[in-house]
């Protein structure tokens, strides 16, 4: 029941880029048998002359390699953090082959294989333009944060604070967030108490992290272990998580 706003506000499903996290996940050997071939030996296939050209590969090679596998299997994880690992590499590996198309004729790639580099170094651009458009509109939720989240569930329950009566949208371990008919006179960072009769008798000290027109966040204060317990089972009790 965690997050089931998420999931049914029709978010759009990234079909781009598991199609691109695919065929980045399958370009380093696509990489290295296109060099391979353009280094100008017919039978460069040959498992003696192969395992030659593999053991000569630098190591730096291998590095962003392994990197253009890595962004492949991030794009697969629909979270802000690790898109953007994937387009900071995307960036780093169309900077490369730019170089690379400039310097071909220092290396042992013959000149036909321009193009070939050419169409990587457009592919990657596509990929970031791509995922900059999810990024505008999302599959991701928008209320994520940059580093993962602690899970969050959907439940109402009534809750009192800075003499307003009001319901919760979600609950998590850590915070919840509150809908409220106007905007707050709370300020980021404000410390306040508020009371939850549903599932504790006490008042429960907590800071403001986010304060909008229709909405706030609270994050409960640390140490208040007896509070921690109750909210655990009370969510235990109404999810069956």
């Amino acid at each position: 029941m965690a997050d089931n706003a998420a999931t049914s506000s029709g978010l759009k499903k990234p079909i781009g880029i598991y199609i691109l996290a695919v065929l980045f996940i399958i370009a380093p050997l696509g990489n290295i048998l296109i060099s391979f071939a353009g280094a100008g030996i017919s039978n460069w296939y040959e498992p003696s002359i192969f395992t030659a050209f593999v053991q000569s590969i630098p190591g730096f090679e291998w590095t962003w390699l392994g990197l253009l596998f890595l962004t492949g299997v991030l794009l697969f994880r629909p979270h802000k953090l690790s898109w953007s690992f994937a387009i900071v590499t995307l960036l780093l590996i169309l900077c490369l082959n730019i170089y690379r198309m400039y310097s071909a004729g220092e290396n042992s790639i013959t000149p036909q294989y321009l193009k070939v580099f050419s169409i990587l170094a457009l592919f990657c651009t596509l990929g970031v333009l791509v995922i900059a458009f999810y990024f505008r509109f999302p599959y991701l939720d928008r209320r994520a944060n940059w580093i993962k989240n602690i899970e969050r569930f959907d439940l109402v329950t009534e809750v009192k604070f800075d003499n307003t009566l009001s319901k919760t949208e979600s609950v998590s371990i850590t915070g919840c967030k509150i809908l409220t008919a106007t905007r707050s006179n709370l300020k980021l960072g404000d410390q306040v108490e508020a009371q939850f009769p549903e599932i504790y008798p006490k008042a429960v000290k907590c800071a403001v992290v986010e304060n909008k027109d229709s909405s706030l966040r609270l994050e409960f204060a640390a140490n208040q272990e007896e509070f921690l317990v109750k909210l655990k089972s009370w969510i235990k009790t109404k999810t069956g998580a």
